[in-house]
């Protein structure tokens, strides 16, 4: 979460409550988009190291492991494409991505509100109805974001072009038995219970860490931004 000191330099720009609600809108703009670039690569953090622990089971050297991916996808065999979708159907692969984008936007959209709005002077008379306007945005563009994911983003369409050709390139049908085994024992389902846990926490350790920084950066440029639209007396 960001310091609601940083957050001062934007409040002292904005000169009233129409500017300072552009403002907030900006912020939380960047932070849906910082949203999204966390998630994937903590996506890729976390689900390549499973199969690797799989892998590591049963050391094979895969034959595919240095070959680049070439714009043209290769044709798969009905063997391999059908483990592969074995292995997507086991760490349940659509339902993980579904939970864990609504995981985020339910969680961080609102800690928004607060940590914008919190200790910012130049509010402090129309505070509750700035408040108000932006909580009533930030649950209004979260219900959206969640409805049109949903209809406009086909989750198996997209792990049909992204996840087939990725293992395919990777991994061996030999390996790829291995890794469907590790995920059929005892350890192997635990871990895919708790992946969207693991995820979510994950992101707000990585939050807490990194978005103080990132939001003193933003603000700066904001702070800037602001300062040059607003006219010279």
């Amino acid at each position: 979460m960001s310091n609601s000191s940083d957050l001062k330099p934007v409040a002292n720009a904005a000169r009233s409550p129409q500017v300072f609600l552009i403002t907030l809108k900006k912020i939380m703009l960047n932070r849906i988009f910082l949203t999204t670039a966390l998630s994937s690569l903590l996506t890729t953090s976390l689900v390549l190291p499973a199969s690797h622990q799989a892998i590591a089971q049963t050391p094979q050297e895969s034959s595919n492991t240095t070959k680049p991916i070439k714009p043209s996808a290769p044709i798969i065999s009905q063997e391999k494409r059908a483990l592969i979708k074995e292995l997507l159907e086991i760490t349940e692969s659509t339902k993980n991505a579904e939970q864990i984008m609504d995981s985020m936007v339910r969680s961080e959209l609102p800690k928004l509100v607060s940590a914008v709005l919190k200790n910012a002077p130049a509010l402090d008379s129309d505070r509750p109805e700035i408040q108000k306007q932006f909580s009533e945005i930030v649950s209004r563009m979260a219900g959206k974001y969640r409805d049109r994911v949903v209809k406009k983003i086909d989750v198996n369409q997209l792990i049909e072009q992204v996840s087939y050709p990725i293992y395919d390139k990777y991994f061996t049908e030999s390996e790829l038995r291995d890794i469907i085994g590790f995920y059929k024992s005892s350890t192997g389902k635990k871990a895919i219970s708790l992946m969207p846990q693991i995820f979510n926490d994950s992101f707000q350790r990585t939050n807490e860490i990194l978005m103080p920084q990132m939001s003193r950066i933003m603000t700066e440029i904001i702070t800037e931004e602001l300062l040059n639209a607003l006219p010279r007396k």
